[in-house]
C-alpha cells in the first residue's frame, strides 16, 4: 500500500503543533519554512533537478530542547520523496547550576518514503557528559541506534562512542566531534568539523568530515564538506544558498551525493544560530524621579522581553532607545525578584554577571535586586 504526501504532512503538522505547549513553559516555538530549488547528484545515479518544501519547528528552555523537521522533494522524472525527523534532549546539573558538569540524554526518530515504494525508519538514544565553560566546552558520550528499510525488514543496529569540543567567541562558533561507529561488527571511524558565523544580515555555516571504511568492504574512505549562507532581507525573510557534498547513511545503506541549492526562508522572526549576549543590567535606585528605571544593555537585539515572579511570569516587552539599552517600563518596589530575558523571541537567557538561582525545576533564573531610595 502506498501513501501520498498528505499523511506525512499531517504527521509533520501534528509534530510541529506538539511543540506549542512549550510556550506555556516560557518560550514560543521557532518556525521556519524553506522553499528551494536544488540540483542533486547522487553517488549512484545521474544528476536530478529537485524542488523542495521544508518545515522546521523547535523550542528551547534552559534544560530541554525539542525539534521537528520535515520535507517533501520532487525529482525530475523520478517521483517524490518525503522525510521527517523529531528529536528531544534534556540535561541536568547534578552538582548544582554553578558547576560546569552537565548530563544530557536525548532521543531521535526519523522516517522517509519515496513514491516508488521505498521506506526507511530509524531511531536512537544519546547520552553525554559535558563540561561547559563561558566560551567553550567538551563532551564524551555514546549513542545506540537501529534502522530498517523496505529492502530488508530486519533491523540493523549501531553503537557509536563519541567525543567532541566547541569554542565560541562573539559571533563565531567552531565545533569538532569524533565518532567510532560500529555497525554489524564493522567499525567506521569518523571526524566532523563545523564553523558558524552570524554577523549583521548574514548567517554562514561551514562543515566538513571524513570517514574511514573497513578494508574488507572495499569502499574508499569518504570525505564531505559544504556551506550554507542565509542573507536576511527582512527579519522575516532570507535568501538561502547552499552547496557541497554530504555523506552516505551507513545505517540505512543510502548513498551520499553532491548538491547545490537556492531558496527562500520564511519565519515569524529571524533565528540567530549564535544567540546574542547581554552584559549585566544597570539597576537604579527606585525613587519618584526614576520609577522602575531598570535597564539592560543587549546590543544588536530588535526585541527584548522580560518575565518575572512579580507578575506571574507573564512576558512584558522592554522599551528600546536605539542604543542597545532596554528599559523595564513599569515600576518595581524594592526587593528581590526572579526573572529571565527573551531576546528576539529566540532564547531565554540570564545576562552575564547576574546571580542565578535554581527555579525548582532543574533550570536557573536570574536574581534581580532592587534597592530603595536613600
Amino acid at each position: 500500500m502506498r501513501f501520498g504526501p498528505g499523511p506525512t504532512f499531517v504527521l509533520l503538522l501534528i509534530g510541529a503543533a506538539a511543540t506549542y505547549p512549550a510556550a506555556g513553559w516560557g518560550q514560543s516555538p521557532h518556525l521556519e519554512l524553506d522553499l528551494a530549488a536544488s540540483r542533486i547528484e547522487y553517488d549512484t545515479a545521474a544528476a536530478l533537478n529537485a524542488p523542495s518544501v521544508s518545515l522546521l519547528s523547535e523550542w528551547q528552555r534552559p534544560s530541554l530542547f525539542g525539534r521537528v523537521t520535515g520535507s517533501v522533494t520532487g525529482f525530475e522524472g523520478a517521483g517524490w520523496s518525503m522525510q521527517g525527523r523529531a528529536s528531544l534532549a534534556g540535561w541536568l546539573s547534578p552538582r548544582g547550576v554553578r558547576s560546569p558538569l552537565r548530563l544530557e540524554l536525548g532521543g531521535t526518530g526519523a522516517a522517509s518514503r519515496h513514491s516508488r515504494g521505498f521506506d526507511a525508519r530509524s531511531g536512537g538514544l544519546d547520552g553525554r557528559v559535558h563540561l561547559v565553560g563561558r566560551r567553550g566546552g567538551g563532551w564524551v558520550g555514546a549513542s545506540v541506534a537501529a534502522a530498517n528499510t523496505s529492502f530488508d525488514s530486519a533491523s540493523v543496529g549501531a553503537f557509536a562512542p563519541s567525543v567532541g569540543a566547541w569554542l565560541q567567541n562573539a559571533s563565531v562558533r567552531g565545533m569538532f566531534s569524533y565518532l567510532h561507529t560500529v555497525v554489524a561488527g564493522e567499525t567506521y571511524p569518523e571526524a566532523n568539523v563545523s564553523l558558524t558565523v552570524s554577523r549583521g544580515p548574514v548567517d554562514l555555516a561551514l562543515y566538513g568530515g571524513v570517514r574511514e571504511w573497513p578494508s574488507d568492504v572495499g569502499a574508499l574512505d569518504e570525505r564531505w564538506g559544504g556551506a550554507t549562507a542565509a542573507f536576511w532581507v527582512t527579519p522575516k525573510a532570507a535568501l538561502v544558498v547552499a552547496g557541497g557534498k554530504y555523506s552516505s547513511d551507513i545505517l540505512q545503506g543510502l548513498p551520499g551525493g553532491q548538491f547545490i541549492s537556492v531558496g527562500v526562508r520564511l519565519t515569524p522572526r529571524r533565528y540567530r544560530p549564535i544567540p546574542l549576549s547581554a552584559i549585566a543590567p544597570i539597576v537604579y535606585t527606585v525613587d519618584e524621579a526614576r520609577p522602575g528605571s531598570i535597564g539592560f544593555d543587549v546590543s544588536g537585539a530588535t526585541r527584548v522581553e522580560i518575565a518575572g515572579d512579580w507578575n506571574g511570569w507573564q512576558r512584558l516587552e522592554l522599551s528600546g532607545d536605539g542604543s542597545g539599552r532596554w528599559v523595564l517600563p513599569v515600576g518595581l518596589e524594592p526587593g528581590a525578584y526572579r526573572f529571565n530575558l527573551l531576546v528576539d523571541g529566540e532564547r531565554w537567557m540570564v545576562p552575564e554577571g547576574i546571580p542565578t538561582i535554581d527555579d525548582g525545576f532543574g533550570d536557573v533564573v536570574g536574581l534581580l535586586i532592587v534597592s530603595g531610595a536613600n
